[in-house]
């Protein structure tokens, strides 16, 4: 037995006055099941995907019972990204019990203070009263790679640039963060957290992403295309960030070490890859974490190229969470985003050759928790 991915929808802004939350889940959805012709009565099983603290709001997932068809039904929450919601429905159809499943993963940041959030996941003792949050622990990280690796600011700006563009031809990236940029407009940006620049962040929005999975026998007797899940691993780093090494992400390469021996895949072998990046340096240390290239060969796979949407390899052809940051959701979207290329409708972000992708999503400050999936057609 094993489990597809049907279909899904998204709906993705920097700032959505006009909806609440409870709409913006209500319409992403409904947007999902019409695009794949089903109502909510096919759905077996939801997983809702959001964090109480981000929503303002005690248990918030119920308030979003209706809003995605969920009355009446098995449903749970995951809080985490999307991509975790993801492999527990894969979980819930390998048991046998439901044929279908619906994963909802969304948050509306316009209505907080998102860099206060990202506080609220530090050490409450030593971290949070002298005001670590995201983007400080972020610049701190990419600091110590680029003193590990050699990697300069411009590569870290290279990363931006060819995220970016690709997101500029995405029609559902997050409008206004995809665009045609060269390497000197990211180093003329304003720094967040040295030698993270603003440009080399990802704008946390208002959004929601859906995801269809089912049980191979209901997509074989319902004649359904659909990319299949050959794989997924995970793992969690240490909490404390200065308990780990910040120069690697251990914990991505663990969860696709698991991965790779539950499919027997090298993760360098795929057709492309869809990887969570909140920052432009993030993807450059996952090159090597995720083992799309051997240890110490990350610089050099970005700089010949071989990462972009024409590349040996392509990753983010998307644009990545660069260009569509909906915490909660830009995991969730990685695979969204792999299903489309795999079932050939990414439309004018298409590739040549998409049968195999490695898709990847993560959680934590510093990229503490990853999970890593492998997907085929």
């Amino acid at each position: 037995m094993r489990a597809g991915i049907i279909g899904g929808a998204s709906l993705i802004e920097r700032a959505n006055t006009e909806l609440s939350v409870e709409e913006t889940v209500f319409y992403t959805v409904k947007q999902g099941l019409e695009s794949i012709g089903w109502d909510r009565s096919e759905v077996q099983t939801v997983v809702q995907c959001a964090d109480d603290v981000l929503d303002g709001i005690s248990i918030n997932h119920v308030y979003q019972v209706e809003a995605a068809g969920s009355f009446l039904k098995d449903e749970s929450k995951v809080e985490r990204d999307g991509a975790w919601g993801a492999m527990y429905a894969m979980a819930k159809i390998l048991t046998g019990k439901f044929q279908t499943a619906m994963v909802v993963a969304y948050s509306k940041c316009s209505q907080v203070g998102y860099s206060a959030f990202t506080g609220m996941n530090a050490d409450p003792f030593f971290l949070r009263p002298v005001g670590v949050d995201g983007d400080g622990l972020a610049g701190l990280q990419a600091r110590h790679y680029m003193q590990a690796s050699g990697a300069s600011e411009a590569d870290l700006a290279a990363v931006t640039v060819k995220n970016r563009l690709n997101a500029s031809r995405n029609p559902r990236a997050m409008a206004g963060e995809g665009a045609e940029l060269d390497t000197a407009a990211v180093l003329a940006s304003p720094f967040v957290a040295e030698p993270i620049r603003e440009l080399d962040c990802a704008q946390a929005g208002d959004g929601c992403v859906v995801l269809f999975l089912a049980s191979d026998d209901y997509i074989k007797s319902n004649k359904l295309d659909a990319s299949y899940i050959r794989s997924v691993g995970f793992a969690s780093d240490r909490y404390y960030p200065t308990f780990r090494k910040l120069d690697r992400v251990e914990s991505a390469r663990v969860a696709v070490e698991k991965a790779t021996t539950r499919a027997g895949i090298n993760p360098a072998d795929v057709d492309f890859a869809e990887v969570h990046e909140c920052y432009g340096y993030q993807e450059l240390m996952l090159y090597e974490s995720l083992g799309l290239v051997p240890e110490g060969h990350g610089l050099d796979f970005l700089r010949q190229g071989a990462s972009q949407k024409e590349g040996r390899l392509p990753v983010n052809a998307s644009g990545g969470a660069l260009g569509s940051h909906i915490p909660y959701a830009a995991g969730l979207m990685r695979m969204l985003e792999a299903h489309l290329q795999i079932q050939g409708r990414a439309g004018t972000n298409q590739l040549g050759k998409a049968d195999l992708a490695l898709v990847h999503g993560q959680a934590g400050l510093a990229m503490q928790s990853n999970i890593a999936f492998f997907l085929e057609r």
